[in-house]
């Protein structure tokens, strides 16, 4: 379809480049021993951009349209921004593996015996479930008028459940191109188990130690250093006047095998490439799309990503945490007398630049002598994460995948710590 594209706008542009992407995802959730619910969404979306009269213009919408999609790229290009796009030519590509066959051949029966075999590992904590398992299954195909024309398969298998009921029950999931093993399954469950187990205990004052941010929490601490390695905002004012621990590097890398963010060739059409966007602490490269990099006569960095109505733009990968040190598993003899946080996420404000928070965390646990003690409700977490992460007092050697992130544990000094 992209070449047939291509060819029709020829006579119309100067340039053009285009992407195409199917997907059907079938979703199984199971909300009760005999309840399950399952789902099929199915979607072909194609996006068009074109250079007319050195003016730029897009348009996106279904595939079965695809015609009036091209007609509309154009009339937006006579609206459109003056515009210089340095499309790229056909190169190699990369080995990547983005699809599992056995991931394909899954049923809406396999995923309901999939959440199945998640919730009865779970039933002896008698606590409300709801498992879910979900399966998407399609593929990319993009082009442009220099001759680029690719396409790749991608599955992604996700499996994930909450447990416990109230405002912040249990949420956890996991993800990956192929289908979960019984191993990452038990690994899942005791995840939850350990959530639960400590006792639920009172505080009477905030603990003053270090904080103990698990994997899953980590990410939370990774969205204002994220923010600032997107394209214009790195290239601006702001972009490399700030550092971090020197012992962390943090690189976007969609050359892994099998984790969902893994694709040899990004929707501008540049194949992809492991991109370094912290080193040593210090601002790495940005994550630049081609309208951006082309803006500022910089080089695409091969992460564009350009899916129907949405407008252009760049999207990271597989994240990967690295320290230039062995890390520890004696985390909670890290933190002495302190916190553990389980799960933490800031979302985008009140001030996404600097990382400025104040948080609740329902999952977080007291750590006495070196042990952890119990849970406890009602903390309130507060800092500044640019400047926290310059006061790392500990790297776990625990690093895991969660979904396209590949983190480890950081124990940081100087998080505010409050009670509700």
């Amino acid at each position: 379809m992209i070449a047939e594209v291509l060819a029709d706008l020829r006579s119309r542009t100067t340039h053009a480049d285009s992407v195409r992407a199917r997907d059907e995802t079938i979703t199984a959730t199971l909300a009760g021993p005999s309840h399950a619910l399952v789902s099929v969404d199915q979607s072909d979306s194609i996006q068009i951009r074109v250079i007319a009269n050195e003016r730029l213009g897009w348009a996106g919408g279904d595939s079965s349209s695809v015609r009036a999609v091209a007609d509309r790229a154009v009339d937006s290009a006579a609206a459109g921004d003056v515009a210089q796009m340095f499309f790229p030519a056909p190169a190699a590509l990369p080995a990547v593996v983005t699809r599992s066959p056995a991931a394909a051949a899954l049923t809406a029966r396999d995923l309901v015996g999939l959440a199945g075999r998640l919730a009865d590992r779970l039933r002896r904590l008698n606590l409300p479930i709801e498992a879910w398992a979900e399966r998407s299954l399609g593929g990319v195909e993009v082009g442009n008028s220099r001759g680029v024309l690719a396409s790749y398969d991608l599955t992604v298998v996700g499996v994930g459940v909450s447990v416990g009921d109230g405002p912040a029950p249990c949420r956890l999931h996991l993800a990956g191109v192929a289908p979960p093993d019984e191993t990452d399954l038990d690994r899942l469950v005791d995840e939850v188990e350990r959530r639960f187990t400590p006792p639920v205990i009172e505080l009477t004052a905030p603990p003053g130690g270090p904080i103990w941010f698990a994997p899953r929490a980590v990410r939370g601490l990774l969205v204002p250093l994220l923010s600032r390695q997107l394209g214009d905002g790195r290239i601006g004012a702001q972009g490399g006047k700030w550092s971090i621990d020197s012992r962390l590097s943090l690189y976007d890398d969609p050359l892994i095998d099998g984790r969902p963010g893994s694709r040899p060739i990004c929707d501008d059409g540049i194949p992809t490439q492991r991109l370094a966007l912290l080193e040593n602490g210090r601002p790495g490269r940005p994550l630049l799309d081609l309208r951006t990099a082309s803006r500022h006569r910089l080089p695409a960095t091969g992460h564009g990503l350009r899916r129907g109505y949405r407008a252009p733009g760049a999207a990271f990968s597989n994240l990967s945490l690295e320290s230039d040190e062995p890390g520890t598993l004696e985390l909670a003899a890290a933190v002495g007398d302190g916190l553990l946080v389980s799960d933490f996420e800031i979302g985008l404000a009140p001030n996404p630049d600097r990382g400025v928070f104040r948080v609740a965390t329902p999952w977080c646990y007291r750590i006495v002598n070196g042990r952890v003690v119990g849970r406890v409700q009602g903390v309130v977490l507060a800092g500044e994460i640019i400047r926290l992460l310059e006061r790392v007092v500990a790297i776990g050697a625990d690093a895991e995948w969660h979904g396209a992130a590949r983190l480890c544990s950081l124990v940081l000094d100087g998080v505010g710590v409050s009670l509700r």
